[in-house]
């Protein structure tokens, strides 16, 4: 498959482009766009493809909408004249596309009303993801962040197409995860959240190619649950105990280091800081909830640090919204900056954090939360899967023509 750089020396002011990013952002309080990495890594796509001289229509979804409804809430109209500034040109907002006629002038760049208003693209309607294409020369698949959804926008797309290829980010994201996969150096992997369902598949994943793996959230307190450790009100996934149980046996199995927490942050209250406090993991009351993990298991978390090529964070460690349940992956995050290790964060609430810390000097920050996850996991994503059958079809044709 050539390369996005290769593919658009071959564009022209004849072509119409359809750009599928990630622009799934967050509002302040005033409802305005808050800028992130998420859009900024995007400006450089949308500059190549004008530079072409080519028209392009740019596409994305913005939160869950109803289906068919418009709501200002999820709207794109506030957002296309903060992009215009950004790429310092003219940017029309189309409000029904693709139902409306697009008249593009070359070189010329419109941004699509959020794709989550239509019905069709949630359950990949085929008719929807062909009127998006309908006019369009060449699909340049960029919002890796959205590459596990099996959507009209992003798999339908791919497989109505004249032509696709993958966008420079997206290609970026496909060859950072693969090292990762695919190192034969010393890894560790420290992996949080609230629920193992939503990253029992990764973690399995992990137990196959760490040497060290460290688990904090919802994960490490279901896991100390299965120990027989009293952890309060604490959130545990009672319904995923004989899922932890085999999870434990499969760690053992492969003989890796499980790192769990030895003491955490508890509180009454998170709105009461006099509740707040740090205890062993086998002295917490029974009206207390762990908000972090502590200073001693984020010590045993850098002492491993030293001693590996490649290390993979996924997931805060605590309840970083609020400032009790921040410190211990401040202290991790800046650990990470300055560890020789090769390094990898991904997911959603991982970015989050990061963008809440300001912390840089990671080796690479994936724009994916769930498809970071899914890619991890399984290796591929549904689009790269409808990529790999489009580029078996179009080697079809070229031998059949042949």
């Amino acid at each position: 498959m050539l390369t996005f750089s290769q593919n658009i020396q071959y564009l022209s002011c004849k072509d119409t482009v359809l750009l599928r990013v990630d622009f799934n952002l967050s509002r302040d309080k005033d409802g305005v766009f808050v800028i992130t990495h998420r859009f900024l890594s995007m400006l450089p796509v949308i500059k190549q493809i004008v530079a072409k001289g080519c028209s392009l229509i740019i596409v994305s979804h913005l939160g869950r909408p109803k289906p068919g409804v418009r709501n200002e809430v999820y709207s794109f109209a506030s957002l296309a004249p903060v992009l215009a500034e950004a790429i310092d040109m003219p940017v029309s907002f189309l409000s029904h596309w693709p139902q409306q006629k697009t008249y593009l002038a070359p070189g010329s760049v419109a941004l699509a009303e959020n794709i989550r208003f239509h019905e069709g693209d949630a359950n990949n309607s085929k008719k929807l993801a062909e009127k998006m294409v309908e006019d369009v020369t060449l699909v340049v698949m960029e919002a890796f962040a959205c590459s596990h959804r099996n959507h009209a926008s992003t798999v339908g797309i791919v497989d109505c197409a004249s032509r696709v290829i993958l966008g420079p980010c997206h290609e970026q994201e496909i060859v950072a995860i693969e090292k990762f996969r695919c190192f034969s150096g010393k890894r560790m992997a420290i992996v949080a959240g609230k629920k193992i369902t939503t990253k029992l598949a990764l973690l399995e994943q992990m137990v196959e190619k760490m040497d060290v793996l460290c688990l904090a959230g919802g994960i490490a307190n279901t896991l100390l649950h299965c120990q027989g450790f009293n952890l309060g009100c604490s959130f545990v996934e009672y319904s995923q105990l004989r899922a932890a149980s085999a999870l434990m046996d499969l760690i053992r199995t492969k003989n890796i280091q499980m790192v769990l927490p030895v003491d955490v942050v508890v509180c009454e209250n998170l709105q009461d800081s006099a509740s707040v406090r740090t205890t062993t993991i086998d002295a917490i009351d029974p009206q207390e909830q762990i908000i972090d993990v502590g200073p001693k298991t984020i010590e045993h978390y850098k002492k491993h640090l030293h001693a590996m090529e490649m290390v993979y964070w996924n997931g805060p460690l605590g309840i970083y919204e609020h400032e009790f349940g921040m410190a211990a992956s401040a202290s991790l995050a800046q650990a990470l900056s300055d560890c020789s290790a090769s390094t990898l964060l991904g997911g959603g609430d991982t970015l989050s954090l990061l963008h809440v810390l300001g912390c840089k000097g990671y080796s690479h920050v994936s724009m994916g939360g769930g498809a970071f996850l899914h890619y991890m996991a399984h290796g591929t994503s549904p689009v790269l899967s409808a990529m790999s059958a489009y580029e078996d079809g179009n080697q079809l044709c070229e031998e059949q023509r042949s």
